[in-house]
């Protein structure tokens, strides 16, 4: 049987002056399922996004669990590390 489909609501802010989606991500069946278009001239925008989600997903560890947001973010950061750096890995041109 198939998951129900859950979204989040559009933020207030957005809904009273309008915006562009850039980024929609879904959990499906345990795995990320992602959609997102380039919204930045540069990509070191992008690392500020990704700074951006770690604070807040952190706020939510420390608000639901008994983790704190340093100790969610620094979980964050190692788990961030690790994945770019496989990611680079694989960019890397071959000798």
């Amino acid at each position: 049987m198939a998951e129900v489909k859950r979204e989040l609501s559009v933020p207030p802010d957005v809904e009273a002056n309008g915006g562009t989606e850039i980024l929609r991500l879904f959990i499906s069946g345990g795995a990320m399922s992602l959609s997102m278009q380039r919204a930045f001239a540069e990509p070191e925008a992008w690392g500020r996004l990704l700074a951006e989600l770690a604070q807040q997903a952190s706020a939510i560890f420390e608000r639901e669990t008994a983790m704190s947001a340093a100790d969610a973010i620094a979980e964050i950061r190692i788990a961030l590390d690790a994945a770019l750096d496989h990611i680079e890995s694989g960019l890397r041109p071959k000798n």
